[in-house]
């Protein structure tokens, strides 16, 4: 008995194979296709049906990838289907190249959304978004202070509260009497049925904070003042998840900033690797804060998603999106956890790096490690009691921002600054 393939090794052997000079393949372009139960099966467009040499060259890809690919190939009998090229238009879509003539598709129930980042968003205003492997790591606190000093610098700042399976943002920041009557989640279950555009001047609020600022603050919840069936409507929240659900967020994100004019948004994203935070992160054209604790478990996760980018060629357009915060930072000893978590922190982004991609011809992005604007350098947010899980934000306390916030916001400024400049 043979051993099995799994599937790690799939594309592996699916480059060997078309690397192979015995492999001749009908033109104009062919798909691979990794359905959801992780079997590979070939697309070709219908008028090569009809082609006698092209329908025996698929067939021996067909049979070489039932050989070298095992339980994870189609049977070769099955394997090539033929399509009309309204279907092929929609693979297209999907598809990246992974050899001439040869594009790959990966049918995926969730996770879609980190294979490609979304286009730029018409806008007037700088996106931030709050995004973290784990929770627990201050997303929330961090916003709401966040808010509170761009506010005082005369900014408009419009926080978005997108993490809707753990809503906590507006409850934090606004007195209960002051909630809106809808949130996100009432936008995404009234758009589908053509009332989306009713909810959107009844789903924000301001915080009653007693400082006077030069800016405002307006919040949008996850939910309304009367939740109601928050547990329905968060099961039909996610409609259209993939593609479809990306542009429904893009659309309320633009409708938010019409109706608010906003000079900086402040996104909370869901936390982990499903694709509603990969939307938030990838799709709506923003700055993402990456926070994140110095343990091996956090840095495995985020490991799993950056050599992905890598893998997928996405460094060049993700990487300069990107600033890590080093969240719950340990006051008592925080010059030797910020020399390990800055070292941790680079060996990380070197997968998004050129240091080893240099010629005459390309001038390669990169930094040293102790470079202060690296997105690697981390943005220190002390552990400070005042902020203890649970606390109100309702009225921020100058002296705890100022124990647990003033180098971070000091950085945060000065990436700012230099994002201004260079645009």
């Amino acid at each position: 008995m043979s051993a099995p393939v799994w599937f790690d090794s799939i594309r592996g052997r699916i480059a060997e194979i078309l690397g192979s000079a015995a492999t001749a393949l009908p033109q104009p372009c062919i798909y691979l296709i990794r359905d959801l139960y992780g079997q590979v099966r070939i697309a070709a467009p219908a008028h090569l049906e009809d082609q006698h040499e092209a329908r025996a060259r698929l067939k021996h890809l067909a049979q070489a990838l039932e050989a070298a690919l095992a339980a994870h190939a189609c049977p070769a009998e099955s394997a090539v289907m033929f399509l009309r090229e309204e279907r092929l238009t929609t693979l297209r879509a999907e598809s990246r190249q992974i050899a001439p003539g040869v594009f790959w598709v990966d049918r995926l129930l969730t996770g879609q959304d980190w294979w490609s980042v979304g286009d730029a968003l018409p806008r007037t205003t700088r996106r931030y978004t709050l995004y973290s492997v784990k929770g627990g790591v201050g997303r929330t606190t961090t916003a709401a202070v966040l808010a509170w000093h761009l506010a005082h610098r005369g900014e408009k700042v419009l926080v978005i509260d997108l993490d809707l399976e753990s809503p906590g943002l507006s409850t934090a920041i606004l007195h209960p009497s002051a909630q809106p009557e809808f949130g996100v989640a009432d936008w995404f279950v009234e758009d589908l049925v053509g009332q989306g555009e009713g909810v959107l001047e009844r789903m924000w609020a301001s915080p009653a904070w007693p400082e006077d600022f030069e800016g405002d603050v307006t919040v949008v919840p996850a939910h309304g003042l009367a939740p109601g069936e928050y547990l329905a409507k968060l099961g039909r929240a996610y409609m259209g998840a993939g593609g479809l659900w990306n542009e429904r967020l893009r659309r309320l994100l633009s409708g938010l900033e019409d109706i608010c004019a906003p000079t900086v948004v402040l996104v909370e994203s869901r936390s982990g690797l499903h694709d509603i935070a990969a939307a938030t992160v990838m799709d709506i054209d923003a700055e993402v804060l990456l926070f994140g604790v110095d343990s091996e478990s956090s840095w495995a996760d985020y490991g799993m998603l950056f050599r992905h980018w890598q893998a997928e060629g996405l460094a060049t357009k993700i990487r300069e999106r990107l600033s890590m915060v080093s969240a719950l930072t340990p006051s008592d000893r925080s010059v030797r956890y910020l020399e390990g978590f800055r070292q941790r922190s680079w060996d990380l982004f070197r997968h998004l790096y050129d240091s080893q991609m240099a010629s005459e011809q390309f001038v390669p992005f990169s930094f040293d490690v102790h470079d202060t604007v690296a997105p690697h350098q981390p943005m220190p947010v002390y552990w400070n009691q005042g902020f203890e899980a649970g606390t109100s934000l309702r009225q921020i306390s100058g002296a705890a921002v100022l124990l647990a916030y003033t180098h971070f916001l000091d950085q945060f400024d000065q990436i700012v600054q230099e994002t201004m400049d260079s645009a």
